[in-house]
């Protein structure tokens, strides 16, 4: 195949030669530009086109298409990595056209791997029906095989295989790859003449399954559940703040004693001290120093030779004479390190001495523990996460007035990030607003920069890899980390049950394994449903909604101004406050009484309460149902009440301008308030606790906290006299 010359088209490309390279010079990053690969080759290596340092590096095997189609798909694949669609075009769709697709003019690393793979789906259908060019694929073609779409991908459906109808997102993601093809394929020097898609005259909606509303959501992943949650933060916090520093001693003296190993020469006194090491074993049964491999047991020999002196040689050739091999796996001993053990659990040392053999794995653990605890109380995105870099986090300077402002992370997005025209930007893109990082966080981020070099990847995957040397460039992967996770789990209820900490153990989660992706779903709802709302985190985790930003201009639960976490906060909120209107509506229907200022406003508000069990909930409509003002009702376990928020009403908002009450800050006598016969005998339970204090309480003090009993008990009697029945 040779290059030909082509009319005068800026948008028309020329056909490419054997050695044609797949990405151009343009496009290629730098990191992985040695990847980029030929046309002629038999897969095509993505990576050129990947910035995103915890994405994974995608390949096209051209082995997977038939035969017959492979050089039309595989002409199709170059222009879609090396043209430009016509932005007349592009423009004439819209960024979102009537059809509801989009097409961008240039795509990522990502989408061409998806898109691709969806042509040689159609091309593998097509050859089985006897098509051998893409010519052969009309507009009646296409609409047949559209139809299957909306059902299952056709490769998949197997005789007796009961279909079910697939997502109207995966439907309609497959009708913009074949979109693609149509359009890319008018760019060609060589075009295959496949036929035009029939929704670009008629529309995607006949095209795709009834509406499921899944699409947009940010509620379609569970939340991991508390009793989850909980103890896996304590634990990720405990490696951070109690055993980094024994674990970071401990694994310089483990390279050190690596180096030792190696650096020493053979000599007498080190084989006399080696021999005086090993005699008790070889006298007796003591056990012998090992190292675990993934078979069994072997000899430590690189500890042996530095406590020793003697060299790596000596060694083995007494492991050789003395069969010391066969007596480490029938005998194996521990490598203790002479790193003195400072942190503690429950109070006491959680190791009499570090073994030299788990430190790798301790300081897996200890990343793993930090991404655990950044993923969590920021709110950021997993792959936001593992694109930090050390010095994100700098010390801030202080104040004129001598205050600290609060640490701000400077991140890159990389989700949805496109340049002026639209096209997709493969290194992202610095975030505007940085994020706030509470204390915590802080910790994370520089036990981090310990590990890794300055500048680097915080979650480089060369570094990160301490048992071997790994050829991937960028961070670790999600799947991995998905991994390090569960092994993390793991380790912490073998050490809880040895330290016999059964509170601490972590419970599997009801709704499966403790994803990357969870963490952000988790975090809002714990912010929208514990106790207090919006100090719920500051005072279980040490978190505040308020660390994302200023509470006035961005804290508030029906916010527009910002995406990203608060787009989670919003659906969250929506949906406990829902559920908030509908179990009062069940209690009153259950002869409840209710009473308060807002009661029968609230029991209007309830009637009418939609039903969100099982439901998955867009942040578009979360925040419209949100910023009904006056027809909202929040939970206050902390206040012990209900808040049916109207902004006019609300003491709490005089002299602010967020749409949503401040949970924190509940004032007494404001028309918002509602209660239920529940909270009145919680008010008075509340009081009997807080007299039986009064008897251990200072005078003053006592004093206090009876006057406080006896208002509790009053608001409590008012609710009897002024409640609402059935």
């Amino acid at each position: 195949m040779t290059a030909v010359a082509v009319e005068d088209d800026p948008y028309l490309l020329p056909l490419p030669g054997v050695g044609t390279l797949v990405v151009p010079p343009e496009r290629v990053c730098a990191s992985h530009a040695h990847l980029n690969s030929c046309y002629s080759h038999g897969s095509w290596c993505l990576a050129p086109l990947i910035e995103n340092p915890s994405q994974h590096l995608d390949w096209l095997h051209w082995r997977h298409c038939p035969s017959v189609l492979v050089e039309e798909i595989k002409l199709a694949a170059w222009c879609l990595i090396n043209g430009r669609l016509r932005p007349t075009f592009v423009q004439q769709r819209g960024k979102k056209g009537g059809n509801g697709s989009r097409l961008s003019e240039q795509l990522g690393a990502r989408t061409v791997h998806f898109t691709v793979g969806e042509w040689t789906r159609l091309a593998r259908w097509l050859a089985k029906r006897g098509v051998t060019s893409l010519a052969e694929c009309d507009t009646a073609t296409l609409h047949e095989y559209a139809k299957l779409l909306a059902v299952e991908r056709p490769e998949k459906l197997k005789p007796g295989h009961t279909k079910e109808s697939r997502g109207r997102h995966e439907v309609l993601a497959d009708l913009v790859a074949l979109s693609r093809l149509w359009a890319f394929d008018q760019l060609s020097a060589r075009p295959c003449g496949i036929g035009m898609p029939p929704w670009e005259a008629v529309g995607v909606d006949d095209y795709l399954p009834a509406e499921d509303g899944e699409e947009g959501v940010e509620n379609s992943r569970e939340p991991l559940s508390p009793a989850t949650m909980g103890p896996l933060l304590i634990w990720a916090l405990r490696f951070i703040d109690d055993l980094a520093e024994d674990i970071f001693a401990a694994w310089a003296e483990t390279r050190c004693i690596t180096e030792t190993a190696e650096a020493n020469t053979t000599n007498k006194d080190g084989l006399a001290a080696l021999h005086a090491f090993l005699r008790p074993s070889l006298a007796g049964k003591a056990p012998l120093p090992a190292s675990t491999t993934k078979s069994s047991p072997t000899l430590a020999r690189q500890y042996l030779a530095a406590r020793t002196g003697a060299s790596l040689s000596q060694v083995g050739t007494a492991a050789d004479t003395y069969e010391l091999m066969k007596l480490a796996a029938e005998r194996p001993g521990p490598c203790p390190l002479d790193t003195p053990v400072t942190g503690t659990i429950a109070g006491r040392p959680w190791r009499e001495s570090i073994d030299m053999n788990e430190t790798p794995e301790l300081m897996q653990y200890l990343g793993t523990a930090a991404f655990i605890v950044c993923a969590y109380l920021t709110g950021m995105r997993p792959e936001e996460v593992l694109g930090l870099r050390a010095g994100c986090c700098p010390d801030p300077e202080p104040e004129d007035d001598g205050s600290i402002p609060r640490h701000l992370i400077r991140s890159h997005k990389y989700k949805g990030v496109l340049d002026r025209e639209g096209n997709h930007l493969p290194g992202g893109a610095e975030r505007d607003v940085p994020w706030v990082a509470i204390t915590p966080v802080v910790n994370a981020i520089r036990v981090l920069e310990r590990i890794v070099e300055p500048g680097a990847l915080l979650f480089d995957s060369g570094i990160h890899h301490l048992r071997r040397t790994v050829s991937s460039t960028g961070s670790l992967r999600t799947s991995s980390l998905g991994r390090r996770i569960k092994k993390f789990v793991a380790w912490v209820n073998n050490e809880a049950v040895r330290l016999g900490l059964a509170s601490e153990i972590i419970p599997p989660d009801p709704h499966g394994a403790v994803g990357t992706s969870r963490f952000r779903r988790s975090l809002a709802w714990h912010i929208a449903r514990q106790p207090g709302g919006l100090i719920a985190l500051a005072i279980q985790y040490g978190h505040m909604r308020t660390a994302f930003a200023d509470t006035e201009s961005s804290g508030g639960y029906a916010l527009r101004g910002r995406s990203g976490i608060h787009d989670v906060l919003a659906v969250e909120t929506a949906l406990a406050t829902a559920e908030t209107a509908t179990d009062l509506r069940d209690r009153f229907a259950g002869g409840e009484g209710v009473s308060g200022p807002s009661a029968r406003r609230a029991l209007l508000t309830a009637a009418s309460a939609p039903r969100f069990e099982g439901r998955q909930v867009k942040a578009d409509f979360a925040r419209k149902y949100l910023a009904r003002d006056g027809a909202v009702l929040y939970d206050n376990p902390h206040a012990l009440l209900l808040c049916l928020y109207k902004h006019d009403r609300a003491l709490c908002a005089k002299d602010s301008k967020v749409q949503a009450p401040a949970l924190d800050r509940c004032v007494p006598g404001c028309a918002n308030t509602v209660r239920t016969d529940q909270h009145a005998a919680k008010l008075r339970q509340k009081a009997d606790w807080i007299e039986d204090q009064v008897a251990h309480t200072p005078h003053e003090l006592g004093k206090r906290l009876r006057a406080n009993a006896d208002q509790l008990r009053s608001w409590a009697d008012e609710h009897d006299r002024t409640r609402v029945t059935p």
